[in-house]
């Protein structure tokens, strides 16, 4: 076999390279020939080496369901030291935990990154739509507005049309994925003011379907989520 072959000629090589070394020396070029075809041929002889145990892979965390995700189209505003960026749109990059801010890349300069407080954000909600509104209609949510009762209202632009509709947040279809924060809950008010991802929408009980955790889910009102920070 080839194997043995090399093993052969490895014994002969070893002998002539102890000759050229006691004849000559160590540092005569016949010696480093002969040595050099010692160690070509020990590393054709030697076993093969098994490939490297892959050390077993933590799966990677779940995305955190009480924050927006990386892509999320936003709106900047009621800045007060920037507000020259009031009402521009950015996506979410990340959010920054020791700043408790979000990392934003504005759209119009998009090498362009700023750090925002969540307060200073609206998500641009699409495919929202109007509750109990015949016929259905679809459109993305690009502005809100403080009334002087301290209600919230927000901008529903119909798709393919200027037309805006104002409208309170519990008026409004929200789609799956939608970011909400959790108000008004009377039976477990330890969960106001915490934020959820919208699973679904239940018909029959009237009520979103939220996931706090990739565990925790419930069932909410219009009345009790807003897209408000």
């Amino acid at each position: 076999s080839t194997q043995s072959k090399h093993q052969q000629a490895l014994s002969l090589v070893e002998r002539a390279a102890a000759i050229f070394e006691k004849t000559f020396g160590p540092d005569h070029k016949d010696t480093k020939s002969a040595a050099a075809g010692v160690l070509h041929l020990r590393q054709l002889t030697a076993a093969p080496q098994a490939p490297p145990t892959a050390l077993p892979q933590s799966p990677p965390a779940p995305p955190r369901l009480d924050r927006w995700q990386s892509g999320t189209r936003v709106i900047l505003q009621r800045l007060q030291a920037r507000q020259e960026l009031n009402g521009r749109a950015g996506r979410v990059e990340r959010f920054l935990d020791d700043k408790g801010r979000y990392s934003v890349r504005l759209e119009v300069e998009s090498a362009k990154f700023i750090s925002v407080k969540p307060l200073n954000l609206l998500q641009m909600v699409d495919n929202a739509g109007l509750l109990n509104h015949d016929p259905p209609v679809a459109g993305t949510i690009v502005n809100s507005r403080v009334e002087d009762d301290g209600t919230v209202q927000f901008a529903l632009q119909t798709h393919g049309t200027p037309e805006v509709t104002w409208v309170m947040c519990d008026k409004l279809r929200l789609p799956k994925g939608t970011l909400v924060k959790i108000t008004g809950l009377r039976a477990k008010p330890a969960l106001n003011g915490s934020w959820a991802t919208i699973e679904s929408w239940d018909d029959a009980a009237g009520r979103y379907v939220v996931a706090r955790s990739a565990t925790e889910k419930i069932k909410l009102r219009p009345v009790n989520v807003t897209i408000m920070q």
